[in-house]
């Protein structure tokens, strides 16, 4: 589908999502921008449909300035330095940035100021801009999170039909990763039964190029989502044969859209921001496997539940070396080293307070949301 450019001035670019309970309890690192509004890639499952028109994309041509003035802002006053994620609701390096080169200046300007940065991306279009990166990686100042969706690459064309090929992605890893330049793997989503024999290939795969850490992430789903991921299994169903051998049942038709119903709705749960997870046992198993996986081939595991299995307290990855914002896990730390999963919330507040750098509102938040975080511990 061919997408409208509209041009537009920002007012405003960084945007803390500590507002939202996994985002609070769970990510290190809370402080996002976005070049674009809208994404070329098309992606069937998009989790940010709420937030553009399918038929455009904006770009905040002033975003540079923008951010520029921000950061200055935020290191006058002396606010913790997270890094900041470039592309949370969008891809950073989506095509339309050939021609505009945003996230290109956005990076100059970090580097410029020496401020953190990551980003999260499914193109190898970063590759354009390996001068900056190396600047910043000097530094360590700079983490790249390729997104890889674990599905076989004729599927992928269909489900991504405007993004490179996961080829493409971790050709992009191993050529940062042999300049020294951190990147890490994002498995996400993964598609139950879809993706089943496909994930430890994909960790191997980016390990052996170079990647330093796995976050895996399954299908999440909401109403709107699952219109799409039901249409492309329905229309999918002759191509995933393979997949539906372990459905078939009593001579029944295979049906991989009833199959996930029963999977996602009828046996999973929900994640803290409402969105459907398939069944708790299926989601570990699969876990457990690529955990063990990541420790085979020397790489930090981590992701957005089974804090157990992580061997690292980021959850995107970034293990930049600098400030964090405090985590369940970092609870979790606390209650290990004291032999007490019964730790009072006034006793972790008065940890975290100590230990922290902590940004405007955080107790309220802590307040707010206690009772959600023993769901991890």
């Amino acid at each position: 589908m061919e997408k409208k450019i509209v041009e537009l001035k920002c007012k405003t670019l960084l945007v803390d999502v500590s507002d939202y309970p996994l985002n609070f309890l769970i990510f290190p690192h809370r402080t996002t921008t976005n070049a674009y509004i809208g994404c070329i890639h098309d992606c069937v499952y998009c989790y940010a449909k709420w937030y553009r028109k399918r038929d455009e994309i904006k770009v905040k041509v002033n975003a540079p300035e923008i951010l520029r003035k921000e950061i200055q802002n935020r290191m006058k006053k002396g606010e913790p330095r997270e890094p900041v994620c470039f592309g949370s609701i969008s891809d950073p390096y989506q095509a339309v940035e050939g021609k505009y080169q945003i996230t290109r200046e956005m990076l100059e300007v970090c580097d410029e100021l020496s401020y953190r940065v990551f980003i999260v991306t499914k193109s190898d279009l970063v590759l354009r801009d390996f001068d900056v990166l190396s600047s910043l990686s000097e530094r360590n100042l700079v983490a790249i999170n390729f997104t890889i969706t674990p599905i076989r690459p004729e599927l992928l064309r269909e489900m991504e039909p405007q993004a490179p090929s996961n080829h493409r992605r971790l050709e992009a890893v191993e050529n940062l990763a042999q300049a020294g330049i951190p990147t890490n793997l994002y498995l996400s989503p993964i598609f139950p039964i879809l993706s089943d024999n496909l994930v430890n290939t994909y960790v191997k795969r980016a390990a052996v190029n170079g990647a330093r850490c796995c976050s895996a992430i399954f299908l999440k789903i909401r109403p709107q989502i699952w219109n799409g991921i039901r249409d492309f299994l329905r229309s999918n169903t002759r191509s995933l044969m393979k997949e539906l051998d372990g459905l078939v049942l009593k001579g029944k038709k295979p049906d991989l859209a009833s199959g996930y119903e029963d999977l996602y709705f009828k046996r999973g749960s929900k994640d803290l921001s409402g969105y459907s997870l398939p069944e708790l046992g299926y989601r570990r198993k699969i876990m457990e496997s690529i955990a063990e996986t990541c420790k085979h081939y020397n790489i930090c595991f981590t992701g957005e539940e089974f804090l157990d299995l992580w061997t690292t307290k980021y959850s995107d990855c970034v293990s930049i070396d600098c400030g964090h914002a405090p985590t369940v896990y970092d609870i979790l730390e606390l209650m290990n080293s004291r032999n007490n999963k019964h730790i009072k919330k006034k006793v972790a507040v008065s940890y975290i307070k100590k230990n922290f750098a902590l940004e405007k509102g955080w107790e309220k938040l802590m307040d707010k949301y206690w009772d959600k975080a023993q769901l991890f511990v």
